[in-house]
Protein backbone atom coordinates (compact mmCIF):
# COMPACT_ATOMS: atom_id res chain seq x y z
CA UNK A 1 0.00 0.00 0.00
CA UNK A 2 1.81 2.85 -1.33
CA UNK A 3 1.26 6.29 1.20
CA UNK A 4 0.36 9.38 -0.02
CA UNK A 5 3.09 12.09 -0.48
CA UNK A 6 1.20 15.27 -1.57
CA UNK A 7 1.80 17.70 0.53
CA UNK A 8 -1.77 19.22 2.01
CA UNK A 9 -2.14 22.77 1.97
CA UNK A 10 -4.48 25.37 3.70
CA UNK A 11 -7.12 27.09 2.14
CA UNK A 12 -8.07 30.08 3.68
CA UNK A 13 -11.31 30.81 5.42
CA UNK A 14 -13.62 33.02 3.81
CA UNK A 15 -15.37 34.13 7.41
CA UNK A 16 -11.17 35.23 8.34
CA UNK A 17 -10.33 36.90 5.15
CA UNK A 18 -13.84 39.08 5.01
CA UNK A 19 -12.81 39.48 8.92
CA UNK A 20 -9.61 40.99 7.56
CA UNK A 21 -10.46 42.72 4.93
CA UNK A 22 -13.28 44.95 7.32
CA UNK A 23 -10.63 45.56 10.19
CA UNK A 24 -8.34 47.20 7.35
CA UNK A 25 -11.07 49.03 5.95
CA UNK A 26 -11.69 50.51 9.75
CA UNK A 27 -8.11 51.09 9.77
CA UNK A 28 -7.83 52.67 6.73
CA UNK A 29 -10.79 55.35 7.34
CA UNK A 30 -10.24 56.01 11.20
CA UNK A 31 -6.84 56.78 10.78
CA UNK A 32 -7.10 60.61 9.16
CA UNK A 33 -9.20 62.95 11.13
CA UNK A 34 -10.39 66.09 11.01
CA UNK A 35 -7.91 68.53 11.10
CA UNK A 36 -5.02 66.40 10.10
CA UNK A 37 -2.67 67.60 7.33
CA UNK A 38 -1.79 64.89 4.65
CA UNK A 39 0.81 65.01 2.05
CA UNK A 40 -0.56 64.81 -1.25
CA UNK A 41 0.55 64.27 -4.94
CA UNK A 42 -2.46 65.54 -7.65
CA UNK A 43 -3.55 62.62 -9.70
CA UNK A 44 -6.12 65.03 -11.57
CA UNK A 45 -7.43 68.32 -11.47
CA UNK A 46 -10.76 69.92 -13.53
CA UNK A 47 -12.36 73.61 -12.81
CA UNK A 48 -14.85 71.01 -10.16
CA UNK A 49 -12.56 69.31 -8.41
CA UNK A 50 -9.17 67.94 -8.10
CA UNK A 51 -7.94 64.07 -6.53
CA UNK A 52 -5.07 63.57 -4.71
CA UNK A 53 -2.91 60.12 -3.46
CA UNK A 54 -2.54 61.05 0.29
CA UNK A 55 -1.25 57.33 0.87
CA UNK A 56 -3.79 55.59 1.85
CA UNK A 57 -6.23 53.04 0.51
CA UNK A 58 -8.39 55.69 -1.35
CA UNK A 59 -8.08 59.11 -2.35
CA UNK A 60 -8.43 62.11 -1.47
CA UNK A 61 -11.38 64.93 -3.17
CA UNK A 62 -10.76 68.73 -3.14
CA UNK A 63 -13.82 70.49 -3.52
CA UNK A 64 -14.80 73.18 -5.96
CA UNK A 65 -15.79 75.40 -2.99
CA UNK A 66 -12.38 74.79 -1.56
CA UNK A 67 -11.15 75.94 -5.12
CA UNK A 68 -12.86 79.20 -5.28
CA UNK A 69 -10.91 80.06 -2.86
CA UNK A 70 -7.59 79.69 -4.08
CA UNK A 71 -6.34 82.36 -6.47
CA UNK A 72 -5.73 81.76 -10.29
CA UNK A 73 -1.70 82.06 -10.08
CA UNK A 74 -1.50 79.18 -7.50
CA UNK A 75 -4.82 77.02 -9.13
CA UNK A 76 -2.42 76.70 -12.38
CA UNK A 77 0.03 75.11 -10.41
CA UNK A 78 -1.80 71.91 -9.41
CA UNK A 79 -1.24 69.45 -12.18
CA UNK A 80 -0.28 66.09 -12.01
CA UNK A 81 2.62 65.10 -9.98
CA UNK A 82 2.39 68.35 -7.73
CA UNK A 83 2.76 67.68 -4.43
CA UNK A 84 0.51 69.48 -2.07
CA UNK A 85 -0.59 69.76 1.88
CA UNK A 86 -4.29 69.30 2.51
CA UNK A 87 -6.46 69.70 5.62
CA UNK A 88 -8.84 66.65 6.44
CA UNK A 89 -11.95 68.10 6.39
CA UNK A 90 -14.15 65.38 6.68
CA UNK A 91 -12.64 61.88 6.98
CA UNK A 92 -15.81 59.86 5.29
CA UNK A 93 -18.94 61.97 3.89
CA UNK A 94 -21.81 60.27 2.59
CA UNK A 95 -20.52 59.06 -0.78
CA UNK A 96 -17.59 57.27 1.85
CA UNK A 97 -15.22 60.40 0.48
CA UNK A 98 -12.48 61.72 2.07
CA UNK A 99 -13.16 65.44 1.61
CA UNK A 100 -9.62 67.66 2.01
CA UNK A 101 -8.69 71.77 1.60
CA UNK A 102 -6.21 72.50 -0.03
CA UNK A 103 -6.72 76.40 1.32
CA UNK A 104 -6.56 75.57 4.70
CA UNK A 105 -3.31 73.66 4.45
CA UNK A 106 -2.12 76.80 3.04
CA UNK A 107 -3.62 78.53 5.79
CA UNK A 108 -1.07 76.16 8.18
CA UNK A 109 1.63 76.96 5.69
CA UNK A 110 1.33 80.76 6.90
CA UNK A 111 0.56 79.86 10.44
CA UNK A 112 4.12 78.74 10.80
CA UNK A 113 5.63 81.49 8.90
CA UNK A 114 3.87 83.53 11.26
CA UNK A 115 5.52 81.65 14.37
CA UNK A 116 8.14 82.09 12.78
CA UNK A 117 8.26 85.43 12.07
CA UNK A 118 7.65 85.87 15.99
CA UNK A 119 10.37 83.60 17.19
CA UNK A 120 12.67 85.70 15.05
CA UNK A 121 11.04 89.21 16.28
CA UNK A 122 10.37 90.06 12.69
CA UNK A 123 8.31 92.75 11.22
CA UNK A 124 5.73 91.89 8.26
CA UNK A 125 4.06 94.14 6.30
CA UNK A 126 0.16 93.46 6.00
CA UNK A 127 -3.01 94.92 4.03
CA UNK A 128 -5.56 96.70 5.79
CA UNK A 129 -8.80 94.67 5.17
CA UNK A 130 -11.64 95.89 7.51
CA UNK A 131 -12.44 98.00 10.79
CA UNK A 132 -14.25 96.78 14.09
CA UNK A 133 -15.14 98.75 17.06
CA UNK A 134 -11.79 97.54 18.61
CA UNK A 135 -9.38 98.47 15.65
CA UNK A 136 -8.70 97.17 12.26
CA UNK A 137 -8.88 93.73 10.42
CA UNK A 138 -5.70 93.29 8.84
CA UNK A 139 -4.31 90.69 6.12
CA UNK A 140 -1.54 88.42 6.29
CA UNK A 141 -0.60 85.98 3.17
CA UNK A 142 -3.85 83.71 3.64
CA UNK A 143 -4.53 84.80 7.53
CA UNK A 144 -7.12 87.70 8.68
CA UNK A 145 -5.74 89.15 11.68
CA UNK A 146 -6.40 92.07 14.10
CA UNK A 147 -4.61 95.06 15.11
CA UNK A 148 -5.87 96.57 18.40
CA UNK A 149 -6.20 100.34 19.09
CA UNK A 150 -3.63 100.53 21.27
CA UNK A 151 -1.07 99.10 18.82
CA UNK A 152 -2.19 101.48 16.28
CA UNK A 153 -0.06 104.75 15.39
CA UNK A 154 -0.71 105.54 12.41
CA UNK A 155 -4.38 106.91 13.85
CA UNK A 156 -4.11 110.09 16.41
CA UNK A 157 -6.57 110.49 18.96
CA UNK A 158 -9.90 112.08 18.02
CA UNK A 159 -12.46 114.01 20.22
CA UNK A 160 -15.16 111.61 18.85
CA UNK A 161 -16.58 108.18 17.40
CA UNK A 162 -16.75 109.78 14.30
CA UNK A 163 -13.67 111.13 13.83
CA UNK A 164 -11.73 107.99 15.04
CA UNK A 165 -14.32 105.76 12.45
CA UNK A 166 -13.12 108.29 9.45
CA UNK A 167 -9.75 107.93 10.31
CA UNK A 168 -9.78 103.77 10.48
CA UNK A 169 -11.90 103.94 7.40
CA UNK A 170 -8.96 105.71 5.32
CA UNK A 171 -6.56 102.80 6.02
CA UNK A 172 -8.43 99.99 4.15
CA UNK A 173 -6.62 98.99 1.54
CA UNK A 174 -3.42 100.41 3.39
CA UNK A 175 -0.23 98.54 3.86
CA UNK A 176 1.48 99.32 7.31
CA UNK A 177 4.44 97.50 9.16
CA UNK A 178 3.66 95.46 12.04
CA UNK A 179 4.75 93.19 14.58
CA UNK A 180 2.89 89.57 15.54
CA UNK A 181 2.62 89.73 19.13
CA UNK A 182 0.39 86.51 19.09
CA UNK A 183 -0.08 83.95 17.29
CA UNK A 184 -2.82 81.01 18.15
CA UNK A 185 -3.98 78.49 15.30
CA UNK A 186 -6.24 76.82 17.77
CA UNK A 187 -8.27 79.60 19.02
CA UNK A 188 -7.60 81.33 15.56
CA UNK A 189 -5.81 84.28 16.91
CA UNK A 190 -3.48 86.58 15.30
CA UNK A 191 -2.69 89.95 16.81
CA UNK A 192 -0.51 92.34 15.03
CA UNK A 193 1.13 95.73 16.93
CA UNK A 194 2.21 98.61 14.57
CA UNK A 195 3.31 100.36 17.93
CA UNK A 196 5.99 97.59 18.56
CA UNK A 197 7.21 97.11 14.58
CA UNK A 198 7.96 101.15 14.65
CA UNK A 199 9.72 101.06 18.33
CA UNK A 200 11.88 98.37 16.91
CA UNK A 201 12.27 100.36 13.37
CA UNK A 202 13.09 103.31 15.72
CA UNK A 203 15.82 101.62 17.27
CA UNK A 204 17.39 100.60 14.45
CA UNK A 205 17.61 104.08 12.98
CA UNK A 206 18.89 105.38 15.82
CA UNK A 207 21.65 102.60 16.16
CA UNK A 208 22.68 104.31 12.48
CA UNK A 209 23.07 108.44 14.24
CA UNK A 210 25.45 109.66 16.03
CA UNK A 211 25.59 112.87 18.49
CA UNK A 212 27.57 115.56 16.55
CA UNK A 213 26.10 114.44 13.09
CA UNK A 214 24.61 116.45 10.53
CA UNK A 215 21.49 115.06 8.71
CA UNK A 216 18.85 116.47 6.37
CA UNK A 217 15.31 115.68 7.52
CA UNK A 218 11.81 116.87 6.84
CA UNK A 219 9.45 118.73 9.05
CA UNK A 220 6.22 116.43 10.20
CA UNK A 221 5.21 118.38 13.11
CA UNK A 222 5.39 121.68 14.70
CA UNK A 223 4.11 122.48 18.49
CA UNK A 224 4.86 125.42 20.46
CA UNK A 225 7.49 124.43 22.29
CA UNK A 226 9.49 123.12 18.70
CA UNK A 227 9.74 121.03 15.57
CA UNK A 228 9.77 117.61 14.84
CA UNK A 229 11.93 116.29 11.84
CA UNK A 230 11.92 113.08 10.34
CA UNK A 231 15.52 112.44 9.62
CA UNK A 232 15.44 108.72 8.14
CA UNK A 233 13.04 106.51 9.73
CA UNK A 234 12.91 108.11 13.06
CA UNK A 235 11.89 111.95 14.40
CA UNK A 236 14.10 113.99 16.37
CA UNK A 237 12.77 117.15 18.35
CA UNK A 238 14.44 120.87 17.44
CA UNK A 239 13.28 122.69 20.26
CA UNK A 240 12.60 126.68 19.67
CA UNK A 241 15.45 128.26 21.26
CA UNK A 242 17.80 126.13 18.32
CA UNK A 243 15.32 126.73 15.64
CA UNK A 244 17.40 130.17 14.57
CA UNK A 245 20.09 133.02 15.69
CA UNK A 246 16.82 134.90 15.76
CA UNK A 247 14.30 134.97 18.08
CA UNK A 248 10.70 132.79 17.70
CA UNK A 249 7.69 132.74 18.83
CA UNK A 250 6.57 129.93 17.65
CA UNK A 251 8.30 127.40 14.78
CA UNK A 252 5.22 128.12 12.17
CA UNK A 253 6.98 131.76 12.03
CA UNK A 254 10.17 130.03 10.26
CA UNK A 255 9.06 126.42 9.42
CA UNK A 256 6.03 124.79 7.67
CA UNK A 257 5.33 121.04 7.95
CA UNK A 258 6.91 119.33 4.49
CA UNK A 259 9.75 121.61 4.74
CA UNK A 260 13.32 120.36 3.98
CA UNK A 261 16.19 121.29 6.74
CA UNK A 262 19.54 120.51 7.37
CA UNK A 263 19.99 119.81 11.43
CA UNK A 264 23.49 118.30 13.81
CA UNK A 265 22.08 115.79 16.36
CA UNK A 266 23.15 117.22 19.78
CA UNK A 267 21.76 114.08 22.25
CA UNK A 268 20.44 110.59 21.55
CA UNK A 269 17.98 108.77 24.45
CA UNK A 270 17.84 105.60 22.99
CA UNK A 271 16.03 104.85 26.60
CA UNK A 272 13.16 107.08 25.83
CA UNK A 273 13.78 107.12 21.75
CA UNK A 274 14.14 110.63 22.14
CA UNK A 275 16.92 113.11 20.12
CA UNK A 276 17.44 116.48 20.22
CA UNK A 277 18.36 118.15 16.96
CA UNK A 278 20.15 122.12 16.50
CA UNK A 279 18.99 123.89 13.46
CA UNK A 280 20.46 127.37 14.01
CA UNK A 281 24.47 125.85 14.56
CA UNK A 282 24.09 125.49 10.95
CA UNK A 283 23.10 128.59 9.75
CA UNK A 284 25.26 131.49 9.46
CA UNK A 285 25.88 133.52 12.67
CA UNK A 286 25.40 136.92 12.36
CA UNK A 287 27.58 137.96 15.57
CA UNK A 288 30.55 136.62 13.17
CA UNK A 289 29.63 139.52 10.86
CA UNK A 290 28.22 142.25 13.07
CA UNK A 291 26.39 144.94 10.86
CA UNK A 292 25.75 147.00 13.90
CA UNK A 293 28.04 149.59 16.11
CA UNK A 294 27.02 151.37 19.08
CA UNK A 295 25.58 154.92 18.28
CA UNK A 296 23.62 153.06 15.21
CA UNK A 297 19.80 154.22 14.66
CA UNK A 298 18.10 151.17 14.10
CA UNK A 299 14.31 150.04 13.59
CA UNK A 300 13.13 147.26 16.09
CA UNK A 301 10.71 145.25 16.03
CA UNK A 302 9.06 144.11 19.24
CA UNK A 303 8.41 140.73 19.97
CA UNK A 304 8.21 140.28 23.54
CA UNK A 305 6.89 142.66 26.04
CA UNK A 306 8.26 141.57 30.40
CA UNK A 307 7.93 143.95 33.36
CA UNK A 308 11.84 145.24 32.83
CA UNK A 309 11.77 146.32 29.28
CA UNK A 310 10.98 144.98 26.20
CA UNK A 311 12.86 142.21 23.50
CA UNK A 312 13.09 143.61 20.21
CA UNK A 313 13.99 141.74 16.85
CA UNK A 314 16.68 143.20 14.48
CA UNK A 315 16.94 144.24 11.12
CA UNK A 316 19.64 141.07 10.66
CA UNK A 317 17.72 138.71 12.72
CA UNK A 318 19.30 139.38 16.59
CA UNK A 319 17.35 139.55 19.19
CA UNK A 320 17.50 142.99 21.37
CA UNK A 321 16.50 144.47 24.80
CA UNK A 322 15.11 148.34 25.21
CA UNK A 323 15.50 148.37 29.22
CA UNK A 324 12.59 150.35 31.02
CA UNK A 325 15.49 152.84 32.33
CA UNK A 326 16.14 153.55 28.87
CA UNK A 327 12.55 154.43 27.59
CA UNK A 328 11.56 156.80 30.39
CA UNK A 329 9.93 158.52 27.08
CA UNK A 330 7.05 156.42 27.24
CA UNK A 331 4.58 155.55 29.91
CA UNK A 332 6.44 153.13 31.64
CA UNK A 333 3.76 152.53 34.68
CA UNK A 334 2.46 149.48 32.26
CA UNK A 335 4.33 149.16 29.32
CA UNK A 336 1.21 146.73 27.60
CA UNK A 337 -1.01 150.07 27.67
CA UNK A 338 1.62 151.71 25.16
CA UNK A 339 3.30 149.30 23.77
CA UNK A 340 2.54 145.93 21.57
CA UNK A 341 4.34 143.56 19.96
CA UNK A 342 4.63 143.54 16.38
CA UNK A 343 4.83 147.43 16.97
CA UNK A 344 8.06 148.72 15.35
CA UNK A 345 10.03 151.69 17.20
CA UNK A 346 12.73 153.64 16.51
CA UNK A 347 15.94 153.28 18.76
CA UNK A 348 19.93 153.44 19.01
CA UNK A 349 22.38 151.00 20.02
CA UNK A 350 24.05 151.71 23.36
CA UNK A 351 25.82 148.52 23.86
CA UNK A 352 27.38 145.62 22.05
CA UNK A 353 28.57 142.34 24.01
CA UNK A 354 29.84 139.60 21.45
CA UNK A 355 30.55 137.60 24.05
CA UNK A 356 27.77 137.12 25.71
CA UNK A 357 25.61 137.71 22.39
CA UNK A 358 23.59 140.58 23.91
CA UNK A 359 22.83 143.92 22.50
CA UNK A 360 21.38 146.86 24.39
CA UNK A 361 19.14 149.85 22.80
CA UNK A 362 17.63 152.67 24.29
CA UNK A 363 14.76 154.68 23.24
CA UNK A 364 15.24 157.46 25.45
CA UNK A 365 18.64 158.43 23.66
CA UNK A 366 16.59 158.76 20.59
CA UNK A 367 16.39 162.59 19.66
CA UNK A 368 13.26 164.58 18.39
CA UNK A 369 14.91 165.58 15.16
CA UNK A 370 15.51 161.78 14.60
CA UNK A 371 12.32 160.95 15.42
CA UNK A 372 10.40 162.89 13.50
CA UNK A 373 12.56 162.89 10.48
CA UNK A 374 11.87 158.87 10.56
CA UNK A 375 7.97 159.20 11.31
CA UNK A 376 8.37 161.51 8.35
CA UNK A 377 9.79 159.08 5.99
CA UNK A 378 7.44 156.10 7.33
CA UNK A 379 4.43 158.12 6.29
CA UNK A 380 6.26 158.70 2.72
CA UNK A 381 6.63 155.04 2.09
CA UNK A 382 2.94 154.32 3.98
CA UNK A 383 1.73 156.93 1.05
CA UNK A 384 4.04 155.09 -2.07
CA UNK A 385 2.68 151.83 -1.06
CA UNK A 386 -1.43 153.43 -0.94
CA UNK A 387 -0.55 154.97 -4.63
CA UNK A 388 0.96 151.84 -5.98
CA UNK A 389 -2.31 149.70 -4.97
CA UNK A 390 -4.18 152.50 -6.40
CA UNK A 391 -2.56 151.91 -9.50
CA UNK A 392 -2.31 148.53 -9.64
CA UNK A 393 -6.42 148.55 -8.95
CA UNK A 394 -6.67 150.87 -11.85
CA UNK A 395 -5.12 149.02 -14.03
CA UNK A 396 -7.02 145.79 -13.04
CA UNK A 397 -10.21 147.47 -13.81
Amino acid sequence: MVANTETSKTEPNPAEMNEFEALLEQYDYDSPFRGQILSGVVISADDHEIMLDVGLKRDAFVPRTDLDRLDDDFLSTLRPGTEVRAYVMQPLNNDEELIVSINKGLELEDWEEAKRITDEDGIVKVTIVGTNRGGLLARFKRLTGFIPMSQITSIARFSSDYEMNQAKNDLVDDRLDVKIIEVDRLRNRLIFSERAAQSQLQRVAMNKLEVGQDVHGRVVGLVDFGAFVDIGGVDGLIHISKLDHRFVDHPGEILAIGDEVYVRIESIDEQNERISLNRKVLLPDPWQDLEFEEGQLVTVTVTNIVDFGVFVSMPNGLQGLIHVSNMQTLDTTNLRNVIREGDELLSKVITIDAERQRIGLSVDDVTVEEQEAWMFNRREDTDEEVTDEADETEDAE
